[in-house]
């Protein structure tokens, strides 16, 4: 095996201890084996949709205090698996669900200063490109989930899109829809969100507690949104997604033409879904949906590919990672960053490991 002298055996992580609860505790790394890397960790950033639910006990984290969470690291390649073709010592990567050990449960276990990392598996660690600052990296793999909804949608220069919601899931799916060209509007509660949005491009910004919001949202459009994102995984969200989806153009009075259904099916609007629920949302399809058709779209997690095309988007610049984040504070600090979060006085947190020991 290929590596630098002192390879370390422990790591301390931020652990949620109990529902509400955090902390920082050491534990032991699992053995590197053939087909796995050692990184020493730069930068975790916190998916706050899902690790504050998580941090309350949802998303399978009930019963399963204490755990390691967080699925989205950058860190530096320490040592080298005999069998981890490809990378070196030194080599930064951007990489998720590191290899747990029996110390302690971890459900995705990113937030560490030492990762073991699997190489033979399809979501590997991926390299950054040479030459990389690693905090312009540091949201990859948040970005990756957003990316691949969003492109999924096939967005068109000028095509009008709605996100509802703008967290950091739905502030990233309105990044994307702009660079691809779309006029974007976002909804969202809070003002600070909403004024975030309209720095990063998009064209109206609506807050979502006025009584006109729906009115106020079809205001931006003709006959509907193209693209409605809805990110905010709330029923209130899901509900408004139906109502600014685009609908075909009404006959005039008095006239009533049904056309084969097929002439509008390639061109039907598209409805990304962004957000996990809590709940369970019941939906009438003609009720709610007035055109005959759209194009649904759930998508999962992120494949490499995606990965790899986020990487190269913060390279070439068309977003900027710094853009995203708010806080960059020391893990010592997770307890009251995770508050911060819960509050709403923080949008996003980025831990830097560097300050560990500061």
């Amino acid at each position: 095996m290929n590596h630098d002298p002192v390879i370390p055996t422990k790591a301390t992580a931020i652990v949620f201890t109990a529902p509400g609860e955090v902390s920082l505790t050491e534990h032991r790394l699992p053995p590197c084996g053939d087909a796995d890397i050692v990184t020493e960790t730069l930068y975790t950033c916190v998916s706050p949709g899902t690790e504050l639910r998580m941090l309350a006990g949802h998303y399978g984290a009930d019963g399963q205090f204490p755990y390691l969470p967080g699925y989205n690291s950058i860190g530096r390649v320490l040592a080298v698996g005999a069998k981890a073709k490809g990378y070196r010592a030194g080599d930064l990567v951007s990489a998720i669900n590191p290899k747990g050990n029996e110390d302690i449960k971890s459900l995705y276990g990113a937030h560490a200063s030492h990762q073991v990392l699997a190489t033979d598996i399809d979501q590997r660690p991926v390299l950054l490109p040479d030459g990389a600052q690693a905090l312009d990296y540091a949201v990859t793999e948040i970005a990756s989930i957003s990316y691949r909804g969003v492109t999924a949608a096939r967005p068109q220069a000028g095509e009008t899109a709605l996100v509802i919601g703008q967290g950091m899931i739905g502030a990233f799916s309105a990044a994307w829809l702009v660079a691809a060209g779309c006029r974007v509007g976002v909804i969202d509660l809070e003002e600070s969100r909403l004024e975030g949005a309209r720095k990063l491009g998009a064209s109206t910004a609506i807050t979502a507690a006025q009584p006109d919001t729906l009115d106020r949202a079809l205001l931006f459009t003709r006959y509907g949104a193209d693209i409605v994102v809805e990110a905010s995984g709330s029923t209130p969200g899901v509900k408004l997604t139906y109502q600014i989806l685009r609908q075909k153009p009404k006959m005039p009075a008095g006239k009533y033409v049904r056309e084969p259904i097929h002439y509008f099916s390639h061109d039907w609007p598209r409805l990304v879904w962004q957000a996990n629920y809590l709940e369970e949302v019941a939906l009438n399809p003609h009720g709610c949906l007035i055109s005959e058709g759209v194009t649904t779209i759930a998508s999962g997690d992120r494949g490499i590919e995606d990965r790899h095309r986020v990487i190269e988007e913060l390279r070439r610049g068309s977003i900027r990672g710094a853009d995203f984040i708010d806080k960059l504070v020391s893990p010592r600090e997770a307890p009251a960053a995770y508050a911060g979060l819960q509050a709403r006085t923080h949008f996003s947190v980025v831990f830097d490991w560097s300050k560990l020991n500061a």
